[in-house]
């Protein structure tokens, strides 16, 4: 790869850390607004620690402020995943190893 695929990468890390710290006050802002206790109910709820029928209520009774601080942490979720692979591929690139595969580093965990 040659030098401007090294600086879209370093641009593409730039605008991703930029992005994240962002969405992290974003993230605590809203925490704020809704609480501690709910910001902790609404992280069960997106990684899905309750029971299907508690699911169910929980999505009944989010509001607007709810659903966009699940927004956020998704949204932070999927930047930090494409940081991750962008760091990879830096490293990848750095080492002088144009033979491996970066494209391996990014299949998503199975949940």
């Amino acid at each position: 790869m040659g030098p401007e695929d090294r600086a879209f990468l370093e641009e593409t890390a730039r605008a991703l850390d930029a992005s994240m710290r962002e969405l992290e006050q974003e993230a605590e802002r809203l925490t704020e607004i809704v609480g501690e206790e709910r910001a902790q109910e609404l992280h069960a709820f997106l990684r899905r620690e309750f029971e299907p029928v508690d699911i169910e209520e929980i999505r009944r009774t989010l509001d607007f402020d709810d659903r966009r601080l699940i927004s956020v942490w998704i949204r932070l979720e999927r930047n930090r995943a494409r940081r991750v692979a962008a760091g990879r591929s830096a490293m990848a690139l750095n080492a002088g190893r144009e033979d491996i595969d970066i494209t391996a580093f990014d299949k998503p965990k199975k949940k």
